[in-house]
């Protein structure tokens, strides 16, 4: 089975997707597009993995891109949920290809990046992982509030130019 990673997973995460992909017997194309040291990922798995390098937000090259050769892909996957729309699902399911698309799956929570109407029309098949980042999503919103409610982005500025301003003392409603 082919399947192409239209958006890779950042730092050590990448090289723990790709060795699960390539555990299953799958035949994959990482797009280096979004990787910060595409250099390093090309040392690490040329001959295990295809490279390609395109933008897939823009729709005529992620077609281009789909139908190249005329191999197609069984399975596209995306994290930042780019837009799989009604052209490209009828391009990557044509019977031409040698490869249709069966299935569609975004690390993420949400599928509304796809047309669910297009992809049922073509029988591809939309999978998600709803609640797998819901622990990071919390943390993050956590670390958001300390940081605005204390001042944080000040007091870092502040420490890192040799300033320390410590936080004033709460006032009292005492009376004395």
């Amino acid at each position: 089975m082919r399947v192409l990673l239209l958006d890779a997973a950042p730092g050590k995460l990448l090289d723990h997707e790709l060795e699960c992909l390539l555990g299953h017997g799958l035949a994959v194309t990482l797009n280096l597009r979004r990787i910060a040291d595409d250099a390093s990922a090309r040392v690490a798995w040329t001959g295990r993995v295809d490279f390609t390098n395109f933008d897939a937000f823009d729709e005529s090259a992620l077609i281009a891109e789909t139908i190249r050769g005329g191999l197609g892909y069984h399975a596209g996957k995306s994290r930042a949920g780019v837009p799989l729309r009604a052209a490209f699902l009828a391009a990557a399911t044509d019977p031409a290809l040698a490869n249709r698309l069966r299935v569609i799956g975004r690390a993420g929570g949400a599928t509304d990046h796809v047309d669910l109407a297009a992809a049922a029309h073509h029988g591809v098949t939309v999978t998600h992982t709803p609640g797998s980042n819901a622990a990071a999503v919390a943390e993050s919103a956590l670390a958001q509030l300390l940081a605005l409610t204390r001042n944080l982005s000040e007091h870092n500025e502040a420490a890192h130019h040799g300033r320390w301003n410590g936080p004033a003392a709460p006032q009292s409603n005492c009376r004395s």
